[in-house]
């Protein structure tokens, strides 16, 4: 009983140190886990589909009506989990890399306009074999939704644009890129206190990895917001009292991103529009709040 007990303890002892390994030398591993957990909890599964040789990346889970939800800039599809886990028992939730997100490939041959990813979505529903469905998003996927809905009003049954930029209504830059790299964990700080109203304490070695991976990515993240800023469907305006679908304009009202003006703009522009504010959320409430966020989207689609 005492070897067994020896061999036990220096077995707890192994994977103890094995873990603070782990988390000092490879925090990639602990957020890989802790996001492929995340999905599972959610009732998603992954999966990759390839257009004209292109793999794409997506999650998909649930039964019912098909929810279509779509990231921002510099995201990636774990954007949605939390949210998605709470409709997965009522929706057919499918979660897309956008082109270049993710673990798509950030192929510099790609057009990162918001006309150039319309089209993205526009293949990527045609090979899921989409006919209509709900359309949903964050950011600069709130953007591409529009624009989507706008060029095939006949495929959304009801539009939802949380924190979306797409109006121009001041001289506000909404796609200004990260700019230089991050060096210090004071930079990367106000970098998350700038996209979430009340950002999570992160440990050090994981701030690290994420710092890195960030870095890893800047130079595609800078040219695709100069691509958006100069492309086409930048600026809708002159078009979106034309969108003809029920909308819902949800918004994280502490946003420090998208001024409240376009929350608003849209609101009184689009013929069938209500705006939602979430107090205490910022750009992505998705990730902080995604328990409202998705009480307010089942209430929008069973239209309460």
């Amino acid at each position: 009983m005492k070897r067994l007990l020896k061999w036990l303890g220096g077995a707890v002892a192994i994977l103890v140190i094995a873990a603070v390994g782990v988390f000092f030398f490879a925090p990639g591993t602990i957020v890989a886990l802790t996001q492929s957990q995340a999905a599972s909890w959610a009732g998603l599964t992954a999966r990759t589909v390839t257009i004209d040789g292109y793999d794409v990346n997506y999650f998909e889970g649930g039964d019912g009506p098909t929810l279509l939800m779509l990231h921002g800039m510099a995201d990636d599809r774990h954007s949605f989990v939390g949210t998605a886990g709470e409709l997965t028992g009522d929706y057919r939730v499918i979660l897309p890399d956008l082109q270049g997100h993710g673990d798509n490939v950030p192929d510099p041959d790609l057009d990162y306009s918001i006309a150039g990813q319309r089209a993205f979505v526009e293949s990527f529903v045609a090979a899921l074999d989409l006919d209509t469905f709900f359309l949903a998003g964050n950011s600069m996927g709130g953007h591409i939704s529009a624009a989507f809905t706008l060029a095939h009003p006949d495929q959304v049954d009801r539009l939802i644009l949380v924190n979306a930029p797409g109006l121009v209504v001041d001289d506000t830059v909404v796609y200004g890129g990260f700019g230089a790299p991050i060096t210090t964990h004071d930079a990367f700080d106000a970098l998350m206190q700038r996209v979430l109203y009340n950002p999570p304490s992160v440990p050090g070695p994981v701030k690290n990895y994420l710092i890195d991976t960030t870095n890893h990515r800047m130079e595609f993240i800078n040219g695709l917001a100069q691509s958006v800023r100069g492309g086409a469907e930048h600026d809708l305006s002159d078009r979106i009292e034309t969108l003809a679908v029920p909308t819902l304009v949800l918004w994280g009202a502490e946003d420090m991103v998208v001024p409240m003006g376009v929350a608003e703009a849209y609101a009184d522009r689009i013929p069938d529009a209500e705006l939602v504010l979430l107090p205490e959320a910022g750009h992505s409430p998705q990730i902080e709040a995604p328990v409202r966020v998705a009480n307010a989207i089942r209430d929008f689609l069973s239209g309460r």
